[in-house]
C-alpha cells in the first residue's frame, strides 16, 4: 500500500495522531519561497565550498570518502543505473545499515530519476519481499553479509533482480553473482548524462511507516516535499546548526550518524540536512554503548540528533562525562516525547551551554513541522516541540465531526505545507 499526498494545499488528515491544545495559533510565523530545485541539485549546490573536506567516515573502519568523491562516486551509480536500463519511476531497494556508501546510492538513484526505497537491514525474509513487491524494486543494494539472506528472499519470492553488494569488511570478497560496488562506483569524474525529463513534483524516495495507524505502508515523497523541509530547516530563525564550513568558518560541524539512515529522521536531518551544510556524517553501523563513547571520545561532536532512548543511553553511561560535551553545540530529541525529567537530567549532565531542542514531524511531512528555536521569544516551552516551521499551517479537529476543538482540548492533527 502506499500513501501520497500531492496538492500541498489540501490538509493531511494524520489518523492516530492525538495531541492536547495549549493554543488555537496554529499557524507558521512567517512564509517563504521555495527554491524549485531536484534534491541532487540542492546537495551539491555549494560542492565548491568544502568539495576536499571529509563528508563520510566509518566509526568502525575509518573508511572515508570527501565531498567531491561523494559527488562523483553517486555520479557513476547514476551512469549505471542508466546503462543498465532503469527507467524513470523504477525503484531501487537500499537495504544497508549506517556506513559511509549510503547516500552514494542514495543520492546516485535520485540523479539517475528513479525512486529510493530504504529497507531495515534486519528485516526478516517476509519484510524484504512485502516491501519489495509493493514498491516493484527493480535492483537491491546491500552489504557482502546480507547477500545471502536478499538472495534466499528473492528466489523465494520468484523476484529476479540484480543485487549489488558493498565490502564492509576489507577481508571479504564480492559474493558470485553479484554486482561489486566499487566496479560501479568510480572516484574519477563521471561524464553523467541525465536521460529523463524530471519534475520536481516526481517521487524520488518511498519509506514505509506504519505512523498514522495500520499496517506499515509506503509513503511517496517528492523532490519538492524534501527541498522544502531542508529549506525550512536553513531559514535563520529555525537553524539548529549554527555555522557551515567554508573559507570563512573552516571548522565542520561534526554530526554522529547513530540514527538508521532507512529512516525518514535520520535520512533527511542528519543524511540531506548534513551534506547539505557541509558536515562530517560519522557513520554508526551498529549503536552500543561502547560505541557511543568510542564516538564522542575519537571525533570532535558538535551536533547530535537522537532519540529519547539514547538520551537514556547518554545519562545512564558512567564513561560519558561533561567533557565529552564540550564541543557539542546542538542536541537535537525527536522521534518521541522526552519527558521534563530526562530533558533537566541531560541539562545537568551536558551542561548550560549546549542548546538542547525537541521538534515534531513525521514520515508523511518528510518529516519535521514544528521545531524548538532559541531565536523566538516563544520558541522553547519547556517539554513543548516548538514552533511550525514557515510555511507550515496545522489545526487540531475532532476527528468524527472534522471541527477545530478550542484551547485545552484533546483532538487528532491536520497539517498543510509544501514538505507533506
Amino acid at each position: 500500500m502506499l500513501a501520497t499526498v500531492r496538492n500541498p494545499k489540501m490538509w493531511k488528515t494524520l489518523t492516530g495522531r492525538r495531541i492536547f491544545v495549549f493554543s488555537r495559533k496554529l499557524h507558521s510565523l512567517k512564509t517563504i519561497e521555495i527554491p524549485n530545485l531536484y534534491l541532487d541539485e540542492m546537495i551539491w549546490r555549494n560542492l565548491d565550498k568544502w568539495s576536499n573536506k571529509t563528508a563520510t567516515v566509518c566509526a568502525e573502519t575509518n573508511r572515508s570518502y570527501t565531498y567531491q568523491e561523494l559527488y562523483n562516486k553517486s555520479n557513476s551509480i547514476a551512469s549505471f543505473l542508466h546503462k543498465f536500463g532503469m527507467v524513470k519511476d523504477d525503484t531501487v531497494a537500499i537495504m544497508l545499515p549506517n556506513i559511509p556508501e549510503y547516500p552514494i546510492v542514495f543520492l546516485g538513484a535520485v540523479q539517475a530519476g528513479v525512486q529510493v526505497t530504504p529497507l531495515n537491514p534486519s528485516f526478516t525474509p517476509g519484510e524484504i519481499s512485502k516491501q519489495l513487491l509493493q514498491t516493484n524494486s527493480k535492483m537491491v543494494f546491500c552489504t557482502n553479509e546480507k547477500y545471502i539472506t536478499v538472495l534466499k528472499t528473492l528466489q523465494s519470492a520468484k523476484l529476479y533482480v540484480p543485487i549489488v553488494t558493498i565490502n564492509t569488511q576489507n577481508d571479504t570478497s564480492p559474493p558470485n553473482d553479484s554486482i561489486d560496488f566499487d566496479d560501479i562506483a568510480q572516484t574519477s569524474p563521471s561524464n553523467f548524462q541525465q536521460v529523463f525529463q524530471r519534475d520536481v513534483n516526481d517521487t524520488i524516495v518511498i519509506p514505509f511507516s506504519s505512523g498514522t495507524g495500520g499496517h506499515p505502508k509506503g509513503v511517496e515523497l517528492t523532490h519538492r516535499n524534501l527541498v522544502s523541509n531542508l529549506h525550512q530547516m536553513c531559514v535563520h530563525e529555525y537553524d539548529l546548526l549554527l555555522s557551515e564550513a567554508d573559507d570563512l568558518c573552516p571548522e565542520q560541524n561534526v554530526m554522529p550518524f547513530i540514527l538508521p539512515m532507512y529512516h525518514i529522521y535520520g535520512m533527511t536531518m542528519i543524511m540531506l540536512q548534513g551534506l547539505l551544510r557541509g558536515c562530517k556524517l560519522v557513520t554508526v553501523p551498529k549503536l552500543t554503548s561502547t560505541m557511543l563513547v568510542n564516538v564522542l571520545d575519537n571525533f570532535r561532536t558538535t551536533a547530535l540528533f537522537i532519540v529519547p532512548p539514547i538520551v537514556e543511553m547518554l545519562l545512564s553511561n558512567s564513561h560519558i562525562k561533561r567533557s565529552h560535551f564540550m564541543k557539542i553545540k546542538t542536541i537535537m530529541s525527536g522521534g518521541a516525547p522526552l519527558g521534563i525529567l530526562q530533558l533537566k537530567r541531560l541539562r545537568e549532565k551536558a551542561g548550560m551551554d549546549v542548546n538542547i531542542f525537541q521538534g515534531y514531524g513525521m514520515t508523511e511531512t518528510s518529516p519535521l513541522t514544528h521545531i524548538q528555536t532559541t531565536r523566538i521569544n516563544v520558541g522553547m516551552k519547556l517539554g513543548g516541540i516548538g514552533l511550525l516551521l514557515p510555511s507550515t499551517e496545522a489545526k487540531i479537529i475532532l476527528p468524527e465531526s472534522g471541527k477545530q476543538v478550542g484551547s485545552n482540548e484533546v483532538g487528532e492533527i491536520v497539517l498543510r505545507g509544501p514538505q507533506v
